[in-house]
């Protein structure tokens, strides 16, 4: 089976280095799942205080961490609305793929990076890489916060090919 598809280095969706992007092809592809999740921001106030600030630790893949810790520093209410995007992407994910959080989707196996465009860009890795090539899914992101909330919502989709072939083998 063929791995996820990744952007071309030319394109300004290009994850990081030895990541794995999951994008859509520009080929006809067929809806497998969606997910969605909203967070209320303060919800994971109470969660980081409880924890001393490992919650971070343990939900956030290494590439997050870096931008996780570089906006705290800037602004802690940025960097905690960071958090908790990734946090609702992670869930939304989860659910598009029809796995929830057992293996192999875990917590750090699936970032969501910036692609130099802004675009969200999800990125498996360790064994979520090959469950989704054996699937021949790719996952589309899209996350938001305000004040209160963080939402995302993802959508993941399998290729089925040229729209032409599919109909030909329908009439053959």
């Amino acid at each position: 089976m063929s791995e996820p598809t990744m952007p071309s280095p030319s394109s300004p969706d290009v994850p990081p280095p030895g990541g794995h992007a999951v994008a859509c092809e520009s080929a006809a592809t067929v809806i497998y799942g969606v997910g969605t999740d909203i967070l209320q921001i303060s919800r994971v106030v109470g969660v980081m205080t409880r924890t001393h600030g490992r919650f971070a630790e343990r939900v956030l893949g290494p590439e997050e961490l870096k931008v996780y810790h570089a906006r705290q520093s800037r602004s802690e209410v940025r960097g905690l609305a960071y958090l908790c995007t990734r946090f609702a992407a992670k869930e939304a994910v989860s659910k598009a793929i029809g796995l929830g959080m057992r293996w192999p989707m875990t917590w750090r196996a699936v970032q969501t990076l910036n692609a130099p465009s802004g675009k969200p860009v999800v990125v498996a890795s360790g064994e979520l890489v090959q469950w989704l090539a054996e699937r021949q899914l790719s996952i589309e992101i899209s996350i938001t916060d305000e004040k209160e909330y963080a939402v995302a919502f993802a959508i993941a989709s399998r290729n089925v090919g040229n729209i032409r072939n599919i109909a030909s083998e329908k009439t053959q």
